[in-house]
């Protein structure tokens, strides 16, 4: 968490402190930007490691995001991590709920609208992507006050295709972009019973995970993430960007997951 904590910061201080006296970029020459964002995200999760009821809540979520455009070929990596509090009024437990994402992707735009002009520009492409879900899930019983814990993780790696579609005004940019996964590796534990004993583990091999994984297939279980965003020019290098992000994903092995979760995020990109 503090190296966490430092990245978001570091990522913040480059954004506001970057001189603003750097020479203009001429049209058509390449450009980059640097943003920073917070929100809230809405969770939902039913999960048949841990139990076979859907937990939900409100969790913190940031993100950050680096863009880098020359020509017609649009490189972006953007990162997003939240944490909090999810559970259910069937079964109420005390559930603490990590999420993760981080995703790289290049895109080619298929029109040929250039800066400095303006309209609706469309880009396809594809990329790679990592996405996690923690759940640690901690219930008492109210009679004999003995408590239960059990862990659960989902962790993929992806081959990704996407598409985005953005429309640009004077000082105003809204843009929409849809990604899924058309190969991945995902890890899931290994044992399947609801309050498992060998799940305490759990917390030493999610790491280990990240190297681990099962194939699948766009065919075998859907996986979505889409995302809406608009940008409006503060004047000089500064925008003001509100997003709005959903992630669904899905697996079947050894046990049922579904999960799906809205973002809403608000924050600050500079040109660099």
């Amino acid at each position: 968490m503090i190296a966490y904590r430092w990245v978001v910061s570091t990522a913040v201080a480059v954004a506001i402190v970057l001189p603003g006296r750097c020479a203009a970029q001429q049209p058509g020459a390449a450009t980059a930007v640097l943003g920073v964002a917070v929100g809230i995200g809405d969770f939902h999760q039913r999960d048949d490691y841990v139990a076979p009821v859907t937990f939900h809540g409100a969790i913190l979520s940031t993100s950050a995001l680096f863009e880098r455009r020359s020509g017609r070929t649009l490189v972006g990596v953007e990162g997003h991590f939240g944490l909090g509090h999810t559970n259910t009024s069937l079964l109420p437990r005390d559930v603490h709920q990590h999420v993760a994402q981080l995703s790289f992707a290049v895109l080619h735009e298929l029109t040929s609208v250039q800066p400095p002009a303006h309209g609706l520009a469309l880009f396809a492409g594809g990329g790679v992507s990592t996405f996690g879900g923690i759940t640690d899930v901690v219930a008492r019983d109210a009679t004999t006050g003995y408590s239960y814990r059990d862990w659960s993780y989902y962790w993929s790696h992806s081959v990704d295709v996407a598409v985005r579609a953005e429309l640009s005004a004077s000082r105003r940019t809204l843009a929409v972009r849809v990604t899924a996964p058309v190969f991945r590796l995902v890890a899931r534990p290994n044992n399947g019973k609801d309050f498992n004993g060998d799940n305490a583990w759990v917390s030493r091999s999610w790491p280990r995970a990240l190297t681990r994984g099962r194939p699948e297939y766009a065919w075998d279980r859907p996986v979505l993430f889409a995302q809406a965003e608009l940008r409006q020019s503060l004047g000089g290098r500064l925008q003001f960007r509100a997003a709005y992000d959903f992630t669904y994903a899905s697996s079947d092995r050894p046990l049922p997951l579904g999960m799906y979760m809205n973002r809403f995020l608000v924050g600050m990109v500079r040109r660099m």
